[in-house]
């Protein structure tokens, strides 16, 4: 995967470019006791585990090293809703719940060759059959790889804490706490792949695969405001709050595979139209960073800036079958393995507050 500090830089770039467009006026302020409802869209980067699905083989006959027919580490659309609401008491702190969710799509195609030389080009079927020839030589190949993404969240949260006071025009202040809070969350990782094998002089090879992964579990996050330039003493803050809420979370990742192989018949074997079904579940640690701008145009909404940064412990990575090069005789077969997954979402949101009371204070005249 690409080191992340690229797209930390990004979007610290376009916070500032967001604030730094706004005009100066009474900052917002949340009021308790509203609703409110926040739609938007923008862009979802995903970085997911490779796809190697054909590999390379020694003069001897041992699979010797597989070759990236996919790195998906790409943008798509996402668009996102959520409400909030104060729901009472507890004591005297305030409960507030929060129900979220998004959808994003990422699609990637890779093409990629193979040309034999000292190693040889293979594909094999999914399924080892022994004395059978599973295997597919060519002197070269072309891989075409799809591989279309749909990612997808849906929780709810229970937050616990005081309303943030009135801020003040230049701050004075680096961080201050706002609210802990609990939470359930299910999300997917839906993956449909399709990989076709085309070489020189030989058989086409199409093979495809879904692979679906299903998170489910529970969450704690805390949040708060934060105000670098005002607690520098380097002015005004543009009319502006800036806000930053962390969670962590242990899910149930539940993944199911289905994988297709199709090849026409040969001198040496019949056609093949092979399929395979696998499932697993494991445990898996989510943590996220949501950084926020959040800026008033009006009593009642505002448009905020937000960017999330998600890193999950566990995302699904398939190994297929091949001639083990360390045990000579064995074949390794297809299984579910593991790798990690990171992703990064920034949205511009529309903030609408309903009821009867104004959601922020009136601008400076």
């Amino acid at each position: 995967m690409r080191d992340p500090i690229r797209l930390v830089a990004a979007a610290v770039v376009s916070t500032a470019a967001f604030a730094a467009s706004a005009q100066a006026q009474t900052p917002v302020t949340a009021t308790y006791g509203n609703t409110t409802i926040s739609v938007g869209g923008g862009a979802q980067l995903l970085s997911l585990p490779d796809i190697r699905y054909t590999f390379l083989v020694a003069p001897g006959g041992a699979a010797v090293r597989t070759q990236k027919n996919s790195d998906l580490d790409d943008y798509g659309g996402v668009v996102v809703g959520s409400v909030e609401s104060l729901l009472g008491y507890w004591g005297s702190t305030p409960v507030t719940g929060v129900v979220s969710g998004f959808f994003a799509n990422v699609e990637d195609t890779d093409r990629k060759h193979c040309t034999s030389g000292r190693l040889g080009c293979f594909a094999e079927d999914i399924v080892d059959h022994p004395g059978q020839g599973d295997s597919y030589g060519f002197n070269s190949f072309t891989t075409n790889t799809n591989r279309d993404v749909d990612y997808w969240g849906a929780n709810g949260e229970f937050r616990f804490g005081k309303a943030p006071e009135p801020m003040p025009d230049s701050g004075g202040y680096l961080f201050r706490f706002a609210y802990w809070g609990i939470g359930g969350d299910v999300r997917g990782i839906d993956q449909d792949n399709r990989i076709h094998v085309r070489g020189n002089g030989n058989v086409p090879i199409d093979y495809s695969e879904t692979l679906d992964t299903t998170y489910a579990g529970a969450f704690l996050s805390i949040g708060g405001e934060y105000n670098i330039l005002g607690y520098l003493g380097m002015g005004s803050n543009w009319g502006i709050r800036s806000m930053l809420s962390l969670k962590a979370g242990v899910y149930n990742a539940d993944t199911d595979y289905n994988g297709h192989f199709q090849a026409p018949a040969t001198p040496f074997r019949g056609a093949r139209n092979t399929r395979l079904g696998l499932s697993d579940d494991e445990v898996a640690f989510i943590g996220s960073a949501t950084f926020e701008t959040r800026k008033q145009f009006g009593p009642r909404t505002s448009l905020s800036l937000v960017t999330d940064y998600e890193y999950y412990s566990f995302a699904p990575q398939m190994k297929y079958v091949n001639a083990d090069g360390t045990n000579p005789g064995t074949v390794n077969v297809t299984h579910i393995a593991d790798d990690d997954a990171f992703e990064v979402r920034t949205t511009l949101r529309l903030n609408i507050g309903l009821g009867s009371a104004q959601l922020y204070e009136p601008p400076l005249k």
